[in-house]
């Protein structure tokens, strides 16, 4: 346990580095971590996947959730301190020592730290997209994919960097992110785990995801048994954040199960679609900006005064039905458009 706790102290002095050499560009940095948060990544950019391809939004959905169910079951399993609460918690500095790291609204997160749920989604969402297209730029030689892994590698070093800067990790669990999504992208991405999802019954893909939700409960309660809080981290960050507006319950770790849980079902209900048709842009893309709004708004509109339960059940069918909406109703109208138009074609040319 030293140690670890004299690694954590090398890595405080590394997060204030950060801090002085990078203050100049805190804007950007605040840009880099609100873009690649798992919400809003899950709310914005994944959905517009959808008006695009329903086979690569289906691929990109099983990578995501898996690896942010992984994420979750790993914070829990590790429990590990976020930065701006371990240097007031620690005892490896006394209180004439003690650092003070800057923080604000982005620092104050009531979730474990480890391992950076920023990194493994992103290193997983990134590899998806990435993956595509560098298949699809494959004509154009070496210089082309060299150049997307620099572009993907860069991006997840900003994203390092924002969470350290604003106190959110430490290096390690920024690196620990990384990897892991790395590991879960591989599996994810495995033809031989998105077939044999796709070939089992609706009824067992649901009963998968029901043992998915056991173990996440037994995990839960196996730590009330051993004496342990759950919400051990949603304390430390009332009593460590300057401010406790900063704090949202959209970030702790039983709101991120409900979520994933509720579009996982969505996922099992249809099942993962390795070959569509391909959409019309001008119809999908228009309808996918529009149910993006909705989601927003009804969001919004989550009633916070009626108790736990009806504003857990309200977010777990809300984001049920907005994944089931963009895996079925968004291919069978935009799709069907072009039946249509190409029936239509075919009748002109018939009576010509």
């Amino acid at each position: 346990m030293k140690l670890y706790g004299y690694l954590l102290k090398r890595e405080i002095y590394q997060i204030i580095y950060v801090q002085d050499v990078f203050s100049q560009y805190e804007d950007f940095l605040a840009a880099v971590t609100k873009a690649f948060d798992p919400k809003v990544l899950f709310l914005t950019v994944i959905p517009v996947v959808a008006g695009l391809s329903t086979t690569l939004y289906s691929k990109l959905l099983l990578s995501v959730l898996l690896t942010e169910y992984a994420n979750t079951i790993v914070k829990w399993i590790l429990a590990e301190d976020r930065p701006f609460w371990w240097l007031n918690e620690t005892k490896e500095f006394s209180s004439l020592n003690r650092p003070k790291i800057y923080q604000n609204e982005l620092t104050c997160e009531p979730s474990p730290g480890n391992p950076s749920g920023h990194l493994m989604t992103s290193t997983t969402y990134l590899f998806v997209i990435f993956s595509v297209l560098e298949e699809y730029l494959a004509k154009y030689g070496r210089f082309a994919r060299v150049s997307l892994r620099f572009v993907y590698y860069s991006t997840l070093f900003f994203i390092s960097i924002s969470r350290m800067y604003f106190g959110c990790h430490f290096l390690h669990q920024c690196i620990f992110g990384i990897l892991l999504g790395i590991l879960m992208s591989k599996v994810c991405l495995s033809h031989r785990l998105e077939k044999y999802i796709a070939k089992q019954s609706g009824k067992r893909r649901v009963g998968f995801v029901v043992l998915i939700c056991l173990a996440m409960l037994s995990l839960y309660w196996a730590q009330k048994l051993l004496g342990i809080d759950p919400q051990w981290a949603v304390k430390m960050a009332f009593k460590w954040c300057e401010d406790p507006f900063y704090l949202k319950p959209t970030t702790t770790l039983v709101f991120s199960a409900i979520r994933l849980t509720g579009s996982l079902l969505a996922l099992a209900v249809v099942g993962p679609i390795q070959k569509a048709k391909p959409l019309n842009v001008k119809l999908s893309i228009p309808m996918v900006m529009a149910m993006m709004a909705f989601e927003w708004i009804a969001l919004d509109f989550t009633p916070r005064n009626f108790g736990v339960v009806v504003y857990f059940l309200y977010s777990f069918l809300l984001y049920f039905l907005f994944t089931y909406a963009y895996l079925r109703w968004v291919p069978a109208l935009a799709a069907g458009q072009d039946i249509r138009a190409s029936r239509s074609e075919r009748t002109k040319s018939k009576s010509n």
